[in-house]
């Protein structure tokens, strides 16, 4: 992460942060820095074994739409798919049904 911003006591943007203190705990800031996160990429995110993932099951398919179900998957209205944890999509061996969004 790289810091974008650093603000000193009292300078505009940093005056919220300088009021606000915590008596009990006796913690106050003295400096503030916002910070940008880089963002996940689906390669990256796809690497854990609890990603969420969108299946794609024909409507005729019942058999497969049941395993999936069993399996803790839950149909999505809006997407029109199926979301189930990578793990388990490729346990159940349905990586090429993935929806890349």
């Amino acid at each position: 992460m790289d810091v974008v911003k650093s603000l000193k006591p009292g300078k505009n943007g940093s005056k919220h942060f300088v009021e606000c203190c915590d008596a009990e705990q006796q913690i106050s800031y003295t400096t503030v820095e916002r910070k940008h996160k880089p963002p996940k990429t689906r390669t990256q995110s796809l690497k854990q074994p609890t990603a969420l993932v969108f299946l794609r099951v024909g409507f005729h398919e019942k058999d497969m739409q049941l395993a999936v179900k069993q399996a803790g998957g839950k149909w999505q209205p809006e997407q029109k798919a199926w979301l189930l944890s990578y793990k388990v999509a490729v346990e159940l061996g349905l990586q090429e049904r993935i929806i890349n969004r």
